[in-house]
């Protein structure tokens, strides 16, 4: 049981605690164990209010006054003051300059305060001395100076203060911790154009997570940091020539004389071809690599060689793209594409160590053999001179993704040819299984499911491992790369925006073959691609990319589409003639595509369904229909006499005549008769030359879609 003076005692006890918790939680710049020096504009202006402790080191614009107050640690109880003094001389005989005089928070106007020079800093803070107070009115002091400074002080009365704690810090000047511009290069499959415009990854989105981490963190963009977007198709050493311009033109921007360089993956052998290139202007001051595959990447082989792609998303991704564009100029297979056109970037992919082995034979050559492997005369001649990159004064940060499963390919398991040849398909070897029997020929290790940790680590200048994937490292490693590149810790990371391989389970693509252009809808209304009527464009379906109507490659592609059937809606251009439509499904399991030839007529819109099926592991592009109706067929054949497709009068009269009488039937068999009948009359006419391939193909597209529909 409580005496009358222990009740007491514990009233005041908690009435203390509950106030003390209110503080701390409500006012949360007093639960500090050490005083603080609060400097600058409180309301957001410039220079921006920061908050400075014992042992902080804080950028500021030096020889700026702005207004500084102190805030009083909790052990404090008294008003307080404080002197500002600059540390000058020796470390072993420091003198203190006084800078100003300070007190606690005044809300009519505190004494403004600018930093004459970077260098050492201490603060005293001093309460003002008096008798001996218990701890109730230490509690009444300390809140009347918290609520009512200006009373707190008169209340109080003057007396000598004394100092209660030393605040030591130190102060940069802010104009010499400025961002060095930076610039960001994708890797391969990394760019796309938009009517003519290279953008960095608007497919995939690999790198909008860490562009934006940058920009909150005090990067802008055309400023300070500036995408690299390029025609990944090209050899690298073409590509480190553009490279080089696009320096010298931020120089410019910059008016300075180095640039940074963040690299994912075939992005940094573009900077390394620069670095040790004759062309190098030293003007390179960090190289951060991402995943880059320094001594190549097995899973190169099997596109080079093959025409094929290895497991992985992105892979089945750019074998979808290349197959597609191989298509549109002529050539029957990707392999022949990437060889006749030729796309040297692949082949510069490819590893220059060790890594093919014949079945039945344990046996790894060295690398080069012309014998037994494809030659990357590019990575050897690179690797060859590394010295060079060592030696030019660039600081190097490597970052290397390392799951924690074998799910790279280290070596590929071949059935050996009858005739090695360096043009053949599979001129080295076809991968024993390949692509869907056993292993497929394809043996596992340790690295980010793209590059091998050995090839990505062969540069271990600052080494650091992270658990990524290969197309993650951009987002993983953001935080760190920022940090890299600025020498601080970023206040803030973006890890939320697209996601694209780590949400993406499906990319669907459609690819317009000129001359034409087209407009995708999908199964719940959202589009993408041309605005027939207004002559813009739809960009309605979240993360679609629309290549945009002012390049003959014309494609969209969709992450994540929906189930069901996507309606394709194409407008024939210039004098018309024939076009394509390729569609293209991707899943983690499988892809598939599917293409619709046919004839289109100037300013003709023509509309296809497009059937899509994502029941697991059978997902596939089910049928691609060209959707017509008796309108649009009467307007195809008009336009088409009026082309010259139909050379007879006659012909076209039939055909409307039929259409006309079939439009008034009521049942859809006596309708049927007729469209055949059609049918007749248009084969005829092609083999008496009265009607040309396009307008045969042309109608005949039509009338069988009336049949069936």
């Amino acid at each position: 049981m409580m005496t009358g003076t222990s009740e007491a005692i514990f009233d005041r006890f908690s009435l203390a605690m509950a106030v003390a918790a209110f503080l701390l939680i409500a006012l949360p710049s007093f639960a500090h164990a050490s005083s603080s020096l609060v400097w600058g504009d409180q309301n957001g202006g410039t220079p921006t209010q920061i908050e400075i402790f014992d042992g902080g080191t804080y950028a500021v614009p030096l020889n700026t006054p702005a207004p500084a107050y102190i805030v009083p640690s909790l052990l404090i109880f008294g008003p307080v003051s404080a002197t500002l003094y600059r540390i000058m001389g020796p470390a072993e005989a420091p003198v203190r300059e006084e800078i100003a005089s300070l007190g606690f928070q005044n809300p009519d106007g505190d004494p403004l305060v600018s930093w004459p020079a970077a260098g050492s800093y201490e603060l005293d803070v001093a309460e003002f001395g008096a008798p001996i107070l218990n701890f109730e009115e230490k509690l009444k002091r300390w809140l009347a100076r918290l609520f009512f400074a200006d009373i707190a002080y008169a209340q109080f009365g003057p007396s000598d203060p004394t100092v209660v704690e030393t605040l030591h810090f130190t102060i940069e000047d802010a104009a010499s911790n400025t961002l060095d511009p930076v610039i960001i290069i994708p890797g391969i499959l990394g760019s796309a154009q938009h009517n003519g415009e290279w953008l960095i990854d608007p497919i995939t989105h690999a790198y909008d997570n860490l562009i934006d981490t940058l920009i909150a963190n005090g990067y802008e963009k055309d400023v300070t940091l500036f995408p690299f977007p390029y025609e990944w198709r090209f050899s690298n050493r073409t590509t480190a020539t553009l490279l080089d311009e696009k320096i010298n033109d931020i120089k410019d921007v910059c008016d300075c004389d180095k640039v940074d360089i963040v690299a994912h993956s075939m992005g940094g052998l573009v900077a390394r071809q620069y670095i040790q290139s004759d062309d190098y202007d030293g003007d390179i001051d960090q190289l951060i690599f991402l995943g880059t595959p320094h001594l190549g990447a097995p899973n190169a082989y099997l596109m080079w060689e093959g025409g094929e792609a290895g497991t992985e998303f992105k892979d089945k991704l750019l074998r979808e793209v290349l197959k597609i564009e191989a298509r549109k100029k002529g050539y029957s297979t990707l392999f022949s594409y990437e060889r006749g056109l030729p796309i040297p970037s692949v082949q510069e992919l490819l590893p220059v160590y060790g890594y093919i082995k014949h079945v039945g034979s344990p046996n790894i050559p060295t690398y080069p053999n012309s014998s037994w492997y494809p030659n990357n005369l590019f990575l050897q001649e690179l690797n060859s001179a590394v010295a060079d990159l060592y030696g030019s004064g660039v600081t190097i940060t490597n970052f290397v993704g390392q799951l924690t499963e074998s799910t790279t390919i280290e070596t590929i398991r071949v059935i050996a040819p009858t005739t090695t040849s360096a043009t053949l398909l599979w001129g080295f070897g076809k991968p024993q299984g390949f692509p869907s029997t056993g292993d497929a020929g394809l043996e596992r290790g340790q690295g980010d499911a793209t590059v091998p940790l050995s090839s990505a680590s062969f540069v271990n200048q600052d080494l650091q491992i992270i658990n990524s994937e290969h197309n993650e490292l951009p987002t993983k490693a953001e935080g760190a790369v920022f940090k890299v590149l600025s020498g601080q810790d970023p206040t803030s990371l973006i890890t939320n925006s697209h996601g694209f391989f780590e949400t993406a389970k499906n990319v669907l693509i459609f690819q317009i073959l000129s001359p034409a252009d087209f407009v995708v809808e999908a199964p719940n209304g959202l589009k993408v691609g041309k605005d027939f009527a207004t002559g813009q464009e739809f960009t309605q379906i979240p993360d679609a990319f629309y290549s945009g109507f002012g390049t003959d490659d014309e494609y969209v592609t969709i992450p994540n589409p929906l189930n069901g059937l996507y309606k394709v809606i194409t407008q024939g251009t210039g004098s018309g003639g024939v076009y394509t439509i390729a569609t293209g499904l991707i899943t983690d399991a499988t892809s598939s595509e599917k293409f619709f030839t046919g004839q289109t007529l100037p300013g003709a819109l023509t509309t296809f369904h497009v059937d899509v099926s994502l029941n697991g592991p059978s997902a596939a592009i089910k049928d691609i229909q060209i959707v017509a109706t008796v309108g649009s067929t009467k307007t195809d054949i008009n336009r088409a006499f009026a082309l010259g497709w139909i050379k007879s009068n006659g012909i076209k009269t039939s055909l409307l005549t039929l259409l006309t009488q079939a439009q008034k039937l009521k049942k859809q068999s006596d309708k049927i008769k007729l469209y055949k009948a059609m049918l007749e009359i248009l084969k005829a006419a092609k083999k008496s030359g009265l009607i040309n391939q396009q307008g045969y193909d042309l109608l005949t597209a039509d009338v069988n879609w009336l049949i069936s529909h």
